[in-house]
């Protein structure tokens, strides 16, 4: 996924900026960019696309009509697809904004094309019984308020992740629990990237959840599937470790009603896409 998108002018000014990820250090990368932006000013790319690869990202770079482009992505990417798509940015921001940009006037209408361009769409579904707290993991990423009466969802409840999972338009599927919806659960798990088995960390629930494991992997076999020990906070709770072994998945704990967990189930998410993608492209 694309994760940030930088525009710097003739004297390597900041045009435009769009990031789909927070950075805790914004301005050593910025002044990285500049420094980045100075020095290709010197060099003759011809109209080339290049990057350099770092621990989790690469940073792909272009120059035209004295305009720097630059893409941070993540590192299990396909180079070419990101070559791709920056070229498509590349050829609009010439054509139809450069003589804005030169002009230090607004960008009017470009923010919407980046988008067109750089998000990506990916697909979680969320998938587990009755009552074992899907509908409240999903207001808890979502950062509503938490329900504090069960409320048993009916069909299927689709709703969009918050842009700290990046510029991935993350649709979250929270599928119906009741045995009675259980004939729609494989349509609904087509073509998912990622599948959420939450289980409510009794033994009783996670042994009968060993189905759904088994029903995802014969439907979309190809989705990254990750389990959610939830109620780890009541007594009777199995360990995170202990409902991983018996589903034969990583699985991470969870108190869905507790706004602590939060960021941690997003950047359990977040990491669940980009390791289905590296399989996905090693395969």
């Amino acid at each position: 996924m694309i994760r940030s998108i930088y525009i710097l002018g003739p004297q390597s000014n900041m045009v435009y900026s769009k990031e789909y990820a927070k950075s805790d250090s914004r301005e050593t990368l910025v002044e990285f960019l500049v420094n980045l932006a100075h020095f290709l000013g010197s060099v003759d790319l011809e109209s080339k696309t290049e990057y350099m690869s770092f621990s989790t990202a690469r940073i792909f770079y272009t120059v035209r009509r004295d305009f720097t482009f630059i893409f941070m992505a993540d590192k299990a990417d396909d180079a070419a697809q990101i070559e791709e798509r920056m070229g498509q940015l590349v050829t609009t921001f010439v054509k139809d904004f450069a003589p804005l940009a030169d002009a230090n006037l607004p960008l009017d209408g470009f923010d919407a094309k980046v988008d067109e361009i750089a998000v990506t769409m990916v697909k979680v579904a969320i998938l587990g019984y009755a009552g074992v707290g899907k509908t409240t993991t999903l207001h808890l990423l979502r950062g509503e308020t938490l329900p504090l009466v069960h409320d048993p969802t009916i069909g299927v409840s689709i709703k969009k992740l918050p842009d700290e999972v990046q510029n991935a338009n993350i649709v979250l599927w929270d599928l119906a629990g009741q045995s009675r919806f259980s004939i729609l659960w494989a349509k609904m798990i087509a073509n998912a990237q990622v599948v959420i088995i939450v289980t409510d960390s009794t033994l009783e629930n996670v042994l009968r959840s060993k189905k759904l494991v088994s029903l995802v992997k014969e439907e979309v076999p190809e989705a990254k599937v990750i389990g959610i020990a939830n109620k780890q906070d009541l007594p009777t709770a199995l360990t995170p470790e202990r409902v991983g072994q018996i589903l034969s998945i990583p699985t991470y704990e969870l108190v869905a009603i507790d706004i602590s967990y939060r960021d941690r189930l997003i950047q359990i998410i977040r990491r669940a896409i980009l390791e289905g993608k590296a399989e996905t492209k090693a395969s």
